[in-house]
This record gives structure tokens, sequence and C-alpha cells, in this order.
């Protein structure tokens, strides 16, 4: 699957087209690296949606009322109403339809976000999770083309002085990982130790409720581990939404990652590291159904540095004959 529209995640593929998330992604799987399986939907088909819809004129007639003095808000819901009334153009609804059905079709689990072009567009990303259904599929592609158009977008692009014309959005459509029935949380290098973080659920955990890990990923592996509160865990609700339950109190005391899973996590991070050629947060998930680790998202640059107190230390060291 390789078109102007539509782009399969399991190959080297142009962030300009895809957006960067995605094209980090498809990097790391080529590389072995588990990545949900899915494909993106190019610029190119966020051009011909525009196009065909007619739907530059009636951009560029709210952009002018707006620096006329019409409420940004305003401006931007009207830009919006006029993606959710224009239909995809039948060439690219037929490229994504046929894609979808390559995943499984009907039934099939997925997540539908927006992938910019670059890692600093003034965007507020929109994503849709555990959707089944091709029109489903369809309707969260459409509003992901119209959330280039929010009034935090819109005021964004106007602020760094960028064309509001020229924007697009790709979008990403990747088979689910069952998170909120496992776990998730970030991995990132520091030094000569990889740093993870861990909670139940979906979500970038905080270092106040997480199990905090440290793991050197070298022939003598050590790993230094931090059991959390984890109080609670995010779970979905909704084509679109979650929400946070209390977590049992098995989970509170029970640890998220194994030591296995540990040092995958931290071969991984090395190499997103070496790949892009500067320190990157990989951000994984675990999923509950089959037990495998998955990167979801890889983010240049680095969280701050967590804390351990040595009291709460449990160290692990292979001891070797």
């Amino acid at each position: 699957m390789s078109t102007d529209y539509v782009v399969a995640m399991d190959r080297a593929v142009d962030a300009a087209q895809v957006g960067v998330k995605t094209a980090r992604l498809a990097q790391l799987a080529g590389d072995g690296v588990p990545v949900p399986e899915g494909f993106a939907v190019t610029a190119a088909a966020y051009r011909e949606f525009v196009d065909d819809g007619r739907l530059e004129p009636e951009i560029a007639q709210a952009i002018r009322r707006f620096r006329a003095g019409r409420d940004l808000s305003v401006a931007a819901a009207e830009i919006r109403s006029a993606f959710r009334d224009a239909s995809l153009p039948a060439v690219v609804a037929d490229e994504i339809l046929a894609a979808y059905r390559d995943l499984g079709g009907e039934g099939t689990e997925v997540a539908v976000r927006c992938s910019p072009v670059t890692s600093t567009d003034p965007v507020q990303d929109e994503v849709f999770l555990h959707l089944n259904t091709a029109a489903d599929v369809l309707a969260a592609c459409r509003r992901c083309f119209a959330s280039l158009y929010s009034a935090v977008a819109i005021g964004n692009r106007e602020a760094a002085g960028l064309d509001q014309l020229t924007a697009v959005m790709p979008v990403t459509v990747q088979r689910m990982v069952r998170a909120d029935l496992g776990g998730s949380g970030t991995a990132r290098g520091e030094s000569t130790f990889v740093r993870v973080r861990a909670v139940w659920g979906l979500g970038d955990p905080a270092a106040a409720d997480a199990d905090l890990y440290s793991v050197h990923p070298g022939d003598r592996p050590l790993i230094v581990r931090h059991c959390g509160g984890k109080a609670t865990k995010t779970v979905y609700a909704g084509p679109r939404g979650t929400c946070r339950v209390t977590t049992t109190p098995d989970e509170r005391s029970a640890l998220v990652l194994t030591d296995e899973e540990l040092q995958l996590l931290a071969r991984w991070s090395v190499l997103a590291d070496t790949k892009f050629r500067r320190p990157t947060t990989i951000e994984w998930a675990k999923d509950g159904r089959s037990g495998r680790l998955f990167v979801v998202e890889i983010r240049p640059g680095s969280t701050p540095p967590m804390t351990i107190r040595r009291r709460d230390l449990n160290v692990f060291e292979p001891q070797f004959g």
C-alpha cells in the first residue's frame, strides 16, 4: 500500500507527507522495533479534500474577517463547520477504506490522530480512540483535518507569521494498543542510564505516582526500581475520551514492568537516540491482551530528571560466575 493519499507505516516515509510523528515511528519499525500496525493519510489527501470541497476561499474569507476584528473563536468555528460539512473526495475515501480493510476492516479497533508535519507545528492534536467502523474512521480523519483551524492553531500561526493557507494536516491510523488493560509510560536516555516511567492504563505518568526505573542497557545490566503509588489509572471511555478509575490493591503494590521488559525498553531508547542523533523520549504502551510492548511516539528532548529517595531503591544486578 503506497499511493498519493495513503502510505503504510512499514517503511521509510516522507515527513512532509505523513508528519514527523509517523515518519519517526516508521523509521523505528524499519529497524524491528514493534510499532502498532497502521497507515498515514497524507498531506496530499488533505489538499485534495480542501480543493474538492472548495474550502480555501472560505478559509481565506474567515481569516480576513478575523484580521479585520472578528472574534477568533467565531472565525475558527466557521472554518471547522465548513470542514465538517464537506465530504471526503471519493478517491481519498476509497483509499482510506481499503487501508482500513487491510488492517482487518469492520470491528477492528484503531486510533486516529493528527500527525503535524513538524514537531513545532502550532496545532492542538486531535485523537480518536478505539474506533471500530469504517464510517467512524472516515469521520475522524475529517475531524483531524478540521483541527488545523482551531482557534489556538490559527492564533499560533498568526503569532508566528505563518501562512494559514499553506498549512496541512496528515493523519495517522493505527491498531489500538489496549494499554488501558496493561500499562504505559516513557523511556529516555540520561548519561549511561535509561530512565523509565510506568503506570497501569494510559497516559504520560507523573513521577509522583508512577513506577520509576533506572536501567543500564549494557552487557552487565543494572536496574534500579521504585514502586510508585499508582492510586488511579486512565482507561478508555467513549470514542474520543478516557476516564480515571481507582486501581486495585494488587495493582498499587505490583511493579508494572518486568526486568526483561525494562531491558527491552532501554535498548529501544538507545536505538532512538542513535538513529535520530539527539536525545529522545519514547512513549511506550503495553497491550493488556497480548502482553506485547509497543512504541507509540518518539519526542525530541527529555523530561526533567527524576528524584528517587535512597530508602525506596530496589536494585537488581545479575551475578556472573
